[in-house]
């Protein structure tokens, strides 16, 4: 069932408010009966249990919001509409940056960057340029071109409201926008900005060049915040179900990788359709899913240059393909038609590990990618805040998203929660993954789950009474997965639950090993069809090699003389240590034997 961002029940939703007139309304006057003035254009719902008013007809203004359903991480939605007789309606906003308890509006990314560190000042310019192209595609980019409407909460850009474009302006509207937030930003980041936007103003540089540009930026100050990460994931068939449709990776078990070392996927599938076919499209998609990553991932550690975020998207996406039609194939081969046909849900975490060359040397930083079809979900989650990452892939999104029906309304459909597509069920060429590139800047934990924990808000309600023994280490990563789903099996226990967790730790410097001896690992093969963490019969998981490149300024000959001390002592050693041979009995003659019939 696709929800809002939910605040926790004891609080009323604050609205921010888009109308003629609607900013000199006096102080605690009550609209409508039920919506009391806070601030201008700022009201509280005090009747947060009654559908919002809508008309039959909603006007072309409101539009915008429901098109836009998808980008909720990033910008408001159409709560409800009150209409005027003599004037144009009035639009109520939820889901924008105000506070949900003190009823504050989020401050401005322009006063948010002083005082930001580097890697949140850099990862916030990221957001906003890549925002753009996803405004642009509903015609709504010039909503980032006013300052006063750029707001940020935590690490994500928020916007205040939408502005559609007239005319539709393009991306080169935005550099004055970048170009004026370069005060405050570090020198790090504002020095090299500022040279490429004169390059750019000098005709020496293309637009295209500035997005691989602040991508470099970002990257080059997410190497210098040392992180660790570690992966816990378990299922549980619930207390009412006959079996288990949900898979996830990890199960039963940890991954963790220190600042140097480990290749990090989360996976959560939830099946669908027919006699246990659910329960066979989300095993199948889960050991699919890890053969296909992990060559990514090693083909990723051989690359020696970055790769661009749209090329990893790309990439990710080919693989949901192939195994979205390796579910199909079984499906048509098995006759399965209508509801037998099976499929999965998916929502999964892919840690890309890319080195970065720095002034400090070769540094890792971890990309996280996350892709979801169908109703699964992912949350950040930190002492501050829970953010919802994804929407629902289901009847109610799509009807708000055709501009039919506002969230509300859509929810009250008997077919609300229906999907409207899943791996698996249909050929790729009907399928539309969604993938989105986050570079995390703090410590947090990346909740990923099925609706037998998401459903009726369980996580909304609860994450606070989680996240703070899990950052502080109170409880391991396993016992915080054995929490929540022992929660989903007593607040709902309808279904089967599946949750990975992924904790991002930023660590202190003196977490980490010495800048000199954090050498650049070497690029190598995959080692067959193993994910990280998992082993064969005859093997133990061990770290991927690392070997040391050349310390850079040191003399070639030193290193030369160094190996050739170095294998010289050990030839050495061997010939002292090694036992001395003693003849064994002639082997026995080869017997002839026979084929087996």
């Amino acid at each position: 069932m696709n929800r809002v961002e939910r605040l926790p029940s004891r609080y009323q939703p604050y609205l921010w408010v888009v109308g003629e007139g609607v900013e000199t309304l006096p102080v605690d006057e009550l609209v409508g009966q039920r919506y009391r003035v806070v601030a201008p254009c700022l009201w509280l719902d005090t009747q947060p249990d009654q559908r919002p008013e809508t008309p039959d007809l909603l006007p072309e203004v409101a539009l915008p919001y429901l098109k836009a359903h998808g980008l909720r991480l990033h910008v408001p939605g159409l709560y409800g509409v009150l209409e005027r007789t003599l004037a144009k309606p009035i639009l109520l906003l939820d889901n924008a940056p105000i506070h949900p308890q003190t009823g504050e509006i989020f401050p401005t990314l322009e006063a948010a960057l002083f005082g930001a560190p580097p890697l949140r000042q850099a990862n916030w310019l990221w957001q906003l340029w890549q925002l753009w192209e996803n405004l642009a595609d509903y015609g709504l980019a010039r909503s980032l071109l006013v300052p006063h409407n750029l707001r940020v909460e935590g690490w994500r850009i928020r916007l205040l409201e939408l502005r559609p474009d007239a005319p539709s302006p393009d991306r080169q509207a935005l550099i004055p926008v970048v170009r004026s937030l370069l005060a405050p930003l570090h020198l790090s980041i504002s020095q090299p900005l500022g040279k490429l936007l004169e390059e750019w103003a000098a005709g020496d540089r293309d637009i295209a060049d500035l997005e691989g540009a602040l991508n470099q930026i970002l990257l080059s100050q997410a190497a210098r915040v040392p992180t660790r990460l570690s992966l816990a994931g378990a299922t549980a068939i619930g207390p009412t179900q006959p079996r288990n449709e949900d898979a996830c990776w990890p199960e039963g078990h940890t991954l963790t990788s220190g600042p140097e070392g480990g290749l990090q996927v989360g996976i959560v599938c939830d099946g669908v359709g027919g006699h246990e076919g659910g329960e066979v499209a989300s095993q199948l998609a889960v050991q699919s899913l890890k053969l296909q990553l992990q060559t990514l991932l090693a083909e990723t550690e051989q690359e020696a240059q970055l790769l661009p975020p749209r090329v990893i998207a790309q990439q990710i996406e080919a693989i949901i393909r192939i195994v979205n039609d390796l579910i199909n194939f079984q499906n048509d081969n098995q006759g399965r038609v209508g509801r037998q046909r099976m499929g999965t849900t998916l929502v999964m975490a892919v840690v890309i590990p890319q080195h970065v060359q720095t002034n400090e040397g070769w540094r890792r930083v971890n990309e996280v990618y996350l892709a979801h079809v169908g109703d699964s979900r992912a949350y950040w989650i930190t002492p501050d805040y829970c953010h919802l990452l994804t929407v629902d892939d289901d009847i109610a999104g799509r009807e708000v998203m055709a501009g039919r029906q506002t969230l509300a309304l859509a929810q009250e459909r008997s077919d609300a929660g229906a999907l409207t597509q899943a791996l698996g069920t249909r050929g790729s060429d009907h399928l539309v993954p969604h993938i989105q590139r986050l570079v995390l800047d703090e410590t947090g934990i990346l909740l990923l789950c099925s609706d037998g924990l998401s459903d009726h808000y369980r996580i909304e309600d609860a994450w606070a009474n989680y996240i703070g023994l899990i950052i502080k280490d109170i409880v391991t990563l396993e016992s915080a997965v054995a929490s929540w789903i022992e929660l989903a099996n007593q607040k709902n226990g309808h279904d089967n639950t599946a949750v990975v967790l992924l904790q991002h730790k930023c660590l202190t410097p003196t977490e980490t090993l010495p800048e000199e001896e954090q050498p650049r690992p070497d690029r190598f093969p995959p080692r067959g069809a193993t994910l990280y963490g998992e082993t064969t019969d005859s093997e133990e998981v061990v770290p991927a090699p690392v070997a040391a490149q050349p310390t850079r300024g040191l003399p070639l000959w030193v290193l030369a003389v160094t190996g050739i001390a170095l294998l010289a002592a050990g030839v050495s050693w061997w010939l002292m240590t090694r036992p001395t041979p003693v003849p064994g009995p002639p082997p026995n003659p080869p017997t002839e034997t026979t084929p087996s019939p």
